[in-house]
Parts: structure tokens; sequence; C-alpha cells
């Protein structure tokens, strides 16, 4: 059984983002710098507050601690998945400021020794039995993850993807 289908940039990107919301040291690296984001933007305030007038106006730096705290607080995330897309783009496109985007010919295919996934030219195959985790997103998007730092992306509305992934589910529970 095979399916053959395109991934583009926007299907990389989603899927890391996807990847980084479930795994537990990236939310934890999250979580650490929208804090400390947080309190470098309420010191910078108080310091030049502090600085500047010796003390003489230092509840207008507390103020305005407070004020640019709680705008890094909400605006934390969207910084960081923007930045995160810039650089997944970047890296995508090898890192030169291309304006067409990535598109890859993808080809995943079951046989009875394992998984076969050709991305462009890279083709690698795994057995069912390193076949780690498969988990669909709220998107559509299905991940088959296999050991080490390898894995595969199905996109929404593949024909045929369902049926693939039921069969493989199949297959991994019988090989592990």
């Amino acid at each position: 059984m095979a399916l053959k289908f395109k991934l583009t940039e926007d299907d990389y990107i989603t899927f890391n983002k996807s990847h980084f919301e479930r795994s537990p040291s990236m939310k934890k690296t999250f979580s650490r710098l929208r804090i400390y984001m947080t309190v470098i933007m309420f010191a910078i305030p108080l310091l030049l507050s502090m600085t500047i007038a010796e003390f003489t106006y230092l509840w207008i730096g507390v103020i305005a601690g407070i004020a640019l705290a709680a705008a890094a607080w909400f605006y934390y995330p969207k910084f960081y998945w923007n930045t995160v897309t810039k650089s997944l783009k970047r890296a995508l496109r090898g890192g030169k400021k291309v304006k067409e985007p990535w598109i890859a010919d993808c080809t995943l295919e079951m046989d009875d020794k394992g998984v076969s996934f050709k991305m462009g030219q890279y083709p690698s195959s795994s057995p069912y039995s390193a076949i780690t985790d498969i988990v669909t997103d709220e998107f559509g998007y299905t991940y088959i993850y296999f050991t080490g730092l390898q894995g595969a992306i199905i996109p929404p509305a593949v024909d045929g993807s369902e049926a693939f992934i039921s069969e493989l589910k199949e297959m991994v529970r019988l090989n592990q």
C-alpha cells in the first residue's frame, strides 16, 4: 500500500509547531522564556527611572514596568511563533531569501518488512518496530514518529490516508 502526496512549507511548519506544543521540554522552555521576558520588560523602565531620576520618579518606573510586563506577557507567544516560523522557512529555503515556498514530492509505502518514506530524492526505510508514535492533530495532519529524529507527515485530504493509517497502526501493533 502506498500514498503519494506533496508536502508544502506550511505542512512542515505546522508539524514543527504541533511537535513543539506536545513536547514537554519545549513547553518548559517556552514557559521559562515567557517569564524571563516579562521580568526583563518589568525591570527596564524601573531601572531607567531609578538611573535618570534617582528614586524621585520610582512610581512612574513601577507603573511603566507593570504595563510593559503585561504587554510582553500577552505578546510573547505571537512573537515566539513568528520567530519559529521565520527560522523554519529560512532553514527549508537553504538560508536564502527565496520568494517561492518549499515543496517536496513524497511517497510513503508499506510492505512486509516496514515503511519506506521518500521525500524528494531522499529515501529512508524503517521496520514497523521503529515506529514510536502515530499522532493525528486537530487540523487533520497525521505524524508518524520513528526512532530518533525521523518522522513522516501526512497532510489532510490525501486520498487513501485513512485506510493507510489504520493498516499501519495494525502492522505496528503486530510487530511490537
